[in-house]
């Protein structure tokens, strides 16, 4: 009898899991997108501020681009760490963009609308919307 009883109460806890997870998963998935957005918003703040201080001490904005141009802020002390992924900074700091892996338009709608902004997905290259946090690469 204890078996069966503790069969059964298996059996609730398994359906239980498995509802929640039919109906709420969408919820898991929005909050995935919505801690990577801030996540990359955080680490932009963090590039934009090294390059502030770095032109603060240098009187210069420091050269190169992209990979370089992080990899010159990091071996300077003004980052810790180069943020993970692939970064597109312009040396003026005024552009700067992370190439999101395996982002489709439909994720990249997702996230802009999260941001509070429209949920469209303009392409990287266009000058027509570059307040938008998240683009299409080409």
């Amino acid at each position: 009898m204890y078996q069966l009883i503790l069969g059964a109460i298996a059996i609730v806890i398994f359906a239980a899991l498995t509802l929640l997870l039919w109906l709420g998963g969408h919820h898991w998935a929005d909050a995935r997108l919505r801690a990577e957005l801030v996540a990359v918003a955080q680490q932009e703040q963090q590039i934009g501020g090294a390059l502030m201080l770095y032109r603060q001490d240098n009187v210069r904005s420091p050269n190169g681009e992209d990979a370089a141009l992080l990899a010159q802020l990091h071996l300077g002390g003004y980052l810790r760490d180069v943020p993970p992924g692939a970064w597109s900074v312009s040396s003026d700091g005024q552009r700067m963009s992370k190439h999101l892996a395996g982002q489709t338009v439909a994720s990249c709608a997702k996230m802009n609308a999260l941001a509070g902004f429209g949920a469209d997905c303009p392409p990287c290259d266009s000058d027509a919307d570059k307040s938008v946090p998240i683009c299409q690469q080409p």
